[in-house]
């Protein structure tokens, strides 16, 4: 008989015995006893929190200018999966990113199997001196890819990337909205998609760790619909961010028109240490 891998509780799972060959749904269902999810009454738009008066107090939801048409989350960004998004990003515990790649692989499985996207790429990183240290969000792409056995997901891991950022963007961590905004703008100038064949008359969901506004997603997806001539582009974030901005001009949950925005002082290659984009 044999013995049943050992068990580790996330985000220690290097002791883990699903750590790199378990099934992915095991990883989901045991960080899930950890998260918090985003229930029925969360935005169907942004994946927010309704504040007390049960509105989405997110400004992108309502605004005019959104091109994205949806952001899904696993969790909110707290406890151990906000402390594990931060030692992958900033402490140098890059070996999450296989753990972060079997969540994406089981959510994708438990979400997107009947409407899988025709392009799954990551928001791009910009690396190199006083930006990114590495290229976060591919490299849990990577794992992703690497872990998707027997399913045929359409991870972009091709070189150069579907969606590149061409230059570094001021950096939003801990900025206010407003702020945020005005970073979009800036980011949706430094994208570029180098081959348009790749992603036209696609379905491209955009891989992120955390999403606040939505801002910086908004701006992925306005370039891939505009450049890259997709069809409909929806993210994927690991995190949620709680709304921390006053509840300004509330948009009711159900309510779902279809936003960006000028600048800060700090300069990085993709915007957010574990609080922000």
């Amino acid at each position: 008989m044999t013995d049943a891998p050992p068990l580790a509780v996330f985000p220690d799972c290097r002791g883990c015995g699903n750590f790199r060959s378990g099934p992915p749904r095991v990883c989901l269902s045991c960080v899930g006893e950890r998260l918090t999810r985003p229930g029925s009454d969360a935005c169907p738009v942004c994946a927010q929190r309704p504040g007390p008066n049960g509105l989405c107090p997110n400004e992108l939801c309502r605004s005019p200018r959104r091109r994205i048409s949806k952001i899904h989350a696993l969790g909110y960004q707290s406890g151990s999966l906000r402390r594990a998004i931060s030692a992958y990003k900033y402490r140098g515990t890059r070996g999450l990113s296989v753990v972060f790649g079997r969540l994406l692989l089981a959510w994708l499985e438990e979400n997107m199997a009947d409407d899988a996207p025709g392009l799954i790429v990551a928001n791009p990183s910009f690396v190199g001196p006083r930006r990114q240290e590495f290229p976060h969000t591919e490299a849990v792409l990577a794992a992703a890819a690497g872990a998707s056995q027997g399913r045929c997901w359409n991870f972009d891991t091709d070189e150069p990337a579907a969606i590149l950022k061409t230059r570094p963007t001021l950096k939003s961590a801990d900025a206010q909205a407003w702020s945020k905004r005005a970073i979009g703008y800036e980011l949706r100038a430094a994208l570029e998609v180098p081959e348009p064949g790749r992603t036209e008359g696609k379905f491209v969901l955009v891989y992120d760790d955390i999403c606040t506004t939505g801002t910086q997603l908004n701006a992925v997806a306005e370039c891939l619909l505009d450049q890259g001539r997709a069809t409909r582009v929806e993210a994927v974030v690991l995190a949620r961010a709680p709304w921390r901005g006053p509840a300004i001009a509330q948009v009711p949950i159900t309510a779902v028109p279809s936003s960006l925005t000028t600048r800060q002082n700090r300069v990085v290659g993709q915007d957010t240490p574990a609080r922000s984009r």
